[in-house]
């Protein structure tokens, strides 16, 4: 348990020494529970779909689902009756990384985990049911002919298949089956892909970084820490290439 204060520990350390003082994290407990302010972002519809955002302190321990909870009350007293289902917290990145938090996850740690890479992240409050409409493909043939007869064109045919001809007809509606599923899957991811990254770029259109909205204390100092840390990297990309031509 002190190996992990400790290591926890020093993460918060970090965090808070690149942090404005408001987001600075709380010293682990013996329970290794710690507290911290997280700003959040909520598309509102009512307002000619401007963003709203609040400042929460959030517990270490509250999981994606008791957050949305919070964020409910915070937000629109009128997104309390909402089903859980319906909303969902996103964590989003200015170079279009995005991902959909999972139920048991804990925003904060989320959030804390971003020390590693100095990164700088929003947590993005977004309605699963405001989709944009989704491609219908048509599919030649569905429908042309019933299960027991033939049908051309709304005339049926008074003969009846054979048997080799209705094992055939199954077996047609079991591929068109396992075909439209696959295409409404691939649309599906797809629609998916195109929506977060869209969600990402009218956020940061909308809303840019800015003293208001940064969480760092001191973007100079990280920037020229990530420049260090990318020209270690390709420092001892060029050594390790040195090696391999010298062996």
């Amino acid at each position: 348990m002190d190996k992990e204060r400790k290591k926890l520990y020093s993460l918060v350390k970090q965090w808070n020494e690149s942090r404005l003082d408001l987001f600075c994290i709380s010293d682990p407990s013996e329970k290794l529970e710690f507290h911290g302010v997280i700003r959040f972002y909520h598309q509102d519809s009512t307002n000619n779909g401007k963003y709203a955002t609040k400042c929460v302190r959030v517990s270490s321990t509250a999981c994606t689902v008791d957050v949305i909870i919070t964020l409910a009350e915070k937000f629109r007293s009128d997104m309390r009756m909402l089903t859980k289902p319906k909303y969902g917290l996103y964590e989003v990145h200015v170079d279009g990384d995005t991902r959909k938090l999972k139920d048991d996850e804990k925003p904060l740690l989320v959030q804390l985990n971003w020390v590693h890479d100095d990164r700088e992240g929003r947590f993005l409050l977004r309605n699963e049911d405001n989709k944009g409409p989704k491609c219908k493909k048509v599919q030649v043939g569905v429908g042309l002919y019933d299960e027991s007869e033939d049908t051309i064109k709304g005339f049926k045919l008074t003969r009846n298949l054979t048997k080799r001809e209705k094992k055939q007809q199954r077996k047609n509606k079991k591929l068109n089956n396992i075909q439209k599923k696959n295409t409404e899957d691939e649309t599906n991811t797809n629609t998916t892909e195109i929506e977060n990254i869209s969600a990402v770029k009218h956020l940061y259109n909308q809303v840019p970084e800015s003293t208001f909205t940064r969480t760092v204390s001191n973007p100079e100092a990280v920037m020229k820490k990530r420049r260090e840390q990318k020209m270690q990297k390709r420092g001892g990309n060029f050594r390790r290439f040195n090696a391999r031509v010298d062996a």
